[in-house]
């Protein structure tokens, strides 16, 4: 399994590895390096690096020994604040389908294969604001210019129902699945973040099976947190069971994916924090793999399947005996 994680949580405590003054993204990367267990990197486009800076960020990242799995497209608020695939301008639409195009040839000159894209401004504030079809509308000719800009790379749709605009326009798996139906294009899929799910109101193994059922699931963003807001706690920490029960999912489904840790350490250490999501995450895969050919899982209508859960996650001395 590759492991990547969101740079930006690298800085946090800068006082543990920096001295005083700007961060820079050479640092960050120096900064992953020493995460054990790391094997990969999603960068933040065009945040963390430019066209013209695209041939330094890759000599640095070859010679941390790391490499790159995905990029997470990031529409500047000027001139996306008011929306990039759906803004009512068409140059600024077109502005920000040119950007993402951008960001595939960039994710494919640092050897990766998938660009993240979370329309973050694309989305209404209040009733009557725009007009839902147009929106709709322009987000399928969006993602059908970039899906076609590069066939070879994969191309993953992140939803998030609100945040930060008040309603985003592709809210939850369902609406994000309606667009790659839409757009029918082999290349485009979905990525499931834990919290969005949660925010969403959805059980994040359920949303997994959608997406995994149409063959489409292309990324997945672990998380934890309690559903009110994007909270990014530590993989595991306030839902653990579900957690794990996604993980059998994707054992059961085939995820051929990365497990790309979307969190945000504020008191912790970043690089302790990544590699105890790293550690809980291989553990938990370990046990999915155990309970995804346990047939008599996730059949029937009684509450006691969890109980088998539970008895290997506390007592398992006891199953082993």
């Amino acid at each position: 399994m590759l492991y990547a994680t969101r740079l930006n949580s690298l800085k946090s405590r800068p006082e543990l590895a920096f001295s005083p003054g700007r961060i820079h993204t050479s640092d960050l990367l120096g900064r992953a390096a020493r995460i054990q267990g790391l094997n990969s990197l999603s960068l933040n486009f065009p945040e963390h690096f430019t066209p013209a800076t695209l041939r330094e960020t890759r000599d640095t990242i070859e010679a941390l020994g790391l490499g790159v799995d995905s990029l997470n497209v990031r529409y500047p608020a000027e001139p996306f604040g008011d929306g990039g695939f759906t803004h009512p301008d068409a140059a600024t639409r077109q502005a920000a389908i040119d950007l993402t195009c951008q960001a595939l040839d960039a994710c494919a000159a640092l050897g990766g294969n998938h660009v993240i894209v979370w329309p973050g401004f694309d989305g209404f504030d209040y009733p009557f604001q725009d007009s839902y079809e147009r929106m709709f509308d322009h987000t399928v000719e969006g993602f059908s210019q970039v899906a076609a800009h590069a066939p070879e790379m994969r191309v993953g749709l992140e939803y998030k129902p609100w945040e930060p605009r008040k309603y985003s326009l592709i809210g939850n798996m369902g609406e994000a699945l309606l667009v790659v139906q839409e757009v029918g294009a082999d290349n485009l899929g979905v990525v499931l973040d834990y919290c969005h799910a949660q925010m969403a109101n959805e059980h994040a193994p359920k949303a997994a099976a959608l997406a995994l059922r149409q063959n489409k699931l292309f990324g997945v963003h672990l998380n934890d947190g309690y559903g009110r807001q994007d909270d990014g706690l530590m993989v595991g920490t306030s839902s653990l069971i579900t957690t794990l029960e996604l993980l059998v999912l994707l054992e059961r489904g085939g995820y051929p994916g990365t497990i790309y840790f979307d969190t945000f350490p504020v008191r912790e250490d970043p690089v302790r924090e990544c590699e105890w999501n790293i550690r809980v995450t291989q553990r938990l895969l370990t046990l999915a793999g155990e309970l995804a050919g346990d047939e008599r899982l996730g059949f029937g209508h009684d509450g006691f399947h969890v109980t088998t859960v539970l008895e290997r996650l506390l007592f398992p001395e006891q199953v082993h005996a």
